[in-house]
């Protein structure tokens, strides 16, 4: 009998889609192998731990039986939640189970008598191919032996989703899940482009950006680099005086912010897919924040405002699911900038572990933000969304062949705070003597203002001097955060620490 058989249309995996989420951002961004456990009750996988401890190669995958025996004996079992099987990823296209899948399975059934089939799904990764696709297998008990056979597989929602940000087609049994790429239709608005950018890669990006002010004209910019999907969240309205800061006119006064970039986005790209929402980030939900991140291969998330609850969120939700970010904001009087980043497996350090001290100014100290745009010169915005546009080209780009960006996020590597000296008396006005440090003994005469630095930064933990970093863990690798943390829409605060000297604490 063949060991491989075709689809079995008595058996459907069943999933729930934070599930299937929870997959796409842990083994769907990584190259593999990798894998993880899947467990459930009542015929439907409702559980899945990531096995960040397993054995791995570019060709094999061996769970860690120890500690995912564990987790059965002690926490799932005792809950009711059954062996499923195991997700893992395949180097490639290859999409169908290995003679050694096939013998670890055999193994399992054996052991277990009351389990009559192991879900096997195979998933081949962003990172390998630049789309996700879950390939549902199973081993089952047949009177000739185990087998592998084909099954569907059906993602459960409890609402429907619309809307071509949400590719997923929920509560239908399908032969396999495919998400990302999708092919830009063809017009001549990007031809003096496209050496210029990946343009399909351009196109699959979804910014989720959260502040829609100072932002405006770095969102726009994107849209006129081939970007075509937004979510932009802001709750305020253009008043009279943005005229003066920020890319708005006359004729929006009135009107919500993410309303008027909306329009132009959609002006300047038709294809362009945007979600306004007039809501703070604090007012969404953390299922909704799930369902915006969810469906898509290629997603930065952006804290965008001087709101420090809004970006101590960001990085949480950034390292729970396992996907880049990007904040930026101006200090007092435009007389400088910043901007920190995370990439997992690029980056070591989280927002939190570079801004620790501001961590301390906002929770330990519980003092509040005073500093507006006033003051401002428009000039200060231009330049700091410009460096933005940069780096969120290296970040889309990386891992890619394109010859311009696809190396460059590897070499800027763990420097993942920038800083814009935007006064040549910088260091007296805003106290901060980093650039006197970088640029000591470099020829003055060559230097004046309008520099940016990029200052590495390490991870918080013991080995580097500081207590691990509550969001993050201070293990060096983002990834491991993946699934460890709850949206809490609020933050902690570990009182011990380092005063990270070149962050202001005044935004």
């Amino acid at each position: 009998m063949n060991a491989y058989e075709n689809k079995d249309p008595r058996l459907i995996l069943r999933m729930t889609q934070k599930v299937l989420q929870s997959i796409f951002a842990s083994i769907g961004i990584q190259k593999a192998e990798s894998g993880g456990m899947l467990g459930g009750k009542d015929g439907t996988v409702t559980h899945y731990h990531f096995d960040k401890s397993s054995s791995t190669s570019a060709v094999t995958y061996s769970p860690d039986h120890m500690a995912l025996n564990t987790l059965l004996k002690e926490e799932w079992n005792p809950a009711g939640i059954r062996l499923v099987g195991f997700a893992h990823s395949h180097p490639g296209k290859g999409c169908m189970p290995s003679a050694g899948d096939r013998f670890y399975a055999e193994k399992i059934l054996n052991a277990i008598d009351d389990l009559d089939h192991l879900w096997l799904p195979i998933i081949n990764t962003v990172a390998d191919t630049r789309e996700f696709i879950l390939t549902p297998w199973f081993a089952c008990k047949t009177e000739e032996g185990v087998v592998i056979r084909r099954g569907q597989v059906e993602i459960i929602s409890s609402e429907k989703k619309t809307g071509p940000l949400e590719t997923l087609q929920p509560d239908v049994p399908l032969d396999r899940i495919t998400l990302g790429k999708k092919e830009p239709v063809e017009t001549k608005t990007f031809d003096r482009v496209k050496d210029a950018y990946d343009l399909s890669r351009m196109y699959n990006t979804r910014i989720i950006a959260a502040g829609a002010g100072g932002a405006a004209e770095w969102l726009e910019q994107l849209a006129r680099a081939g970007i075509s999907q937004f979510v932009l969240i802001d709750p305020d309205f253009v008043s009279e005086t943005n005229l003066a800061t920020q890319q708005v006119y006359r004729k929006d006064i009135g009107r919500p912010k993410v309303d008027c970039i909306a329009e132009r986005i959609r002006d300047i790209n038709p294809q362009a897919y945007v979600i306004p929402l007039q809501k703070k980030l604090e007012d969404l939900e953390a299922d909704q924040i799930e369902k915006l991140i969810a469906g898509n291969s290629q997603t930065i998330l952006c804290g965008l405002t001087d709101n420090f609850f809004a970006q101590a969120r960001i990085n949480e939700i950034a390292l729970n699911y396992g996907i880049p970010s990007l904040c930026a904001q101006v200090y007092k009087e435009g007389r400088g900038a910043e901007i920190t980043f995370t990439y997992p497996g690029v980056t070591p350090a989280c927002h939190r572990c570079i801004l620790s001290s501001r961590y301390r100014y906002f929770l330990e100290e519980h003092n509040e933000n005073d500093v507006t745009s006033h003051g401002t010169p428009i000039f200060a915005t231009a330049q700091l969304n410009a460096v933005k546009g940069f780096l969120a080209l290296a970040m889309i780009h990386h891992g890619s062949d394109h010859p311009r960006w696809g190396n460059t996020l590897k070499q800027i590597g763990n420097r993942n705070l920038i800083q814009l000296r935007l006064d040549p008396d910088f260091s007296d006005t805003m106290g901060l003597k980093v650039f006197d440090r970088v640029f000591e003994g470099a020829d003055k005469t060559r230097l004046f203002f309008g520099e940016p630095v990029w200052l590495p930064q390490q991870q918080e933990c013991l080995e580097t001097g500081y207590p691990s970093c509550p969001d993050c863990g201070g293990t060096g690798d983002l990834r491991n955060a993946i699934g460890t943390l709850s949206d809490r829409n609020k933050t902690t605060i570990n009182t011990e620490g380092k005063n990270n000297e070149t962050v202001s604490e005044s935004e």
